[in-house]
């Protein structure tokens, strides 16, 4: 499966200084005071870090069918904040494919991970999936992540690998499997910048996205 191509390099520029700025970090201006399905308590970090090693669980809400798994290859950090973004990187990512299976925008849940420009990538992936009338079936391999937390700790950056070479598309008519060869093109490498969504709540967002194709620096 090939995925759509993400945004330009000059986007990961901008993400790359709201990253530096910590631009939207903590405000409400422009955000709704809810997450629709999310509740938004102060969540108090625990005195202890978190578990190394601990998998990423991802919100049920997102479940997938039984022929579609993303697989995320990677341990939850010690560090608890560092540990809230990936997490919530999975969940944005997982909501991508949640749109896809239920074959709409509306019942994706994406707003409740993404905003911005990463909620306008999320929507236009998702639509394209529908107007094609296909959906996802396989595995997707995510891994080698790397996150770097804002001084203010109201934004983040994580960047990861991805392995597509075991998911493939799926037409809804017919159920016929496009199944194509692993290549380089069956990697990618991603840049996401996530903002807190209101101070005091223990809750992130995917700001801005970009997507390198053919990332050979992620072959394994």
């Amino acid at each position: 499966m090939r995925a759509p191509t993400a945004l330009t390099a000059a986007a990961l520029a901008t993400a790359s200084a709201l990253l530096l700025t910590a631009c939207g970090g903590g405000g409400s201006d422009g955000k709704s005071d809810t997450i629709e399905g999310v509740p938004t308590t102060a969540s108090a970090a625990p005195t202890t870090a978190a578990a190394t090693g601990a998998p990423t669980t991802i919100d049920p809400s997102l479940a997938l069918p039984a022929d579609l798994k993303l697989n995320f290859d990677w341990a939850t950090p010690a560090d608890h904040t560092q540990a809230v973004v990936l997490t919530a990187t999975a969940n944005f990512m997982q909501s991508l494919v949640h749109g896809v299976v239920k074959q709409s925008v509306a019942k994706s849940g994406l707003a409740n991970y993404a905003t911005n420009s990463a909620l306008v990538y999320s929507k236009s992936y998702v639509q394209r999936h529908v107007d094609a009338k296909s959906t996802l079936t396989g595995t997707d391999h995510y891994y080698r992540p790397v996150i770097k937390v804002a001084a203010n700790k109201a934004s983040a950056e994580v960047t990861f690998c991805n392995n597509q070479a075991k998911l493939y598309s799926k037409a809804i008519p017919t159920g016929k499997v496009d199944v194509t060869p692993e290549d380089n093109e069956s990697y990618r490498f991603y840049d996401i910048v996530l903002t807190k969504f209101r101070s005091g709540v223990d809750l992130w967002q995917a700001e801005s996205i970009v997507v390198k194709e053919s990332a050979l620096q992620c072959k394994q």
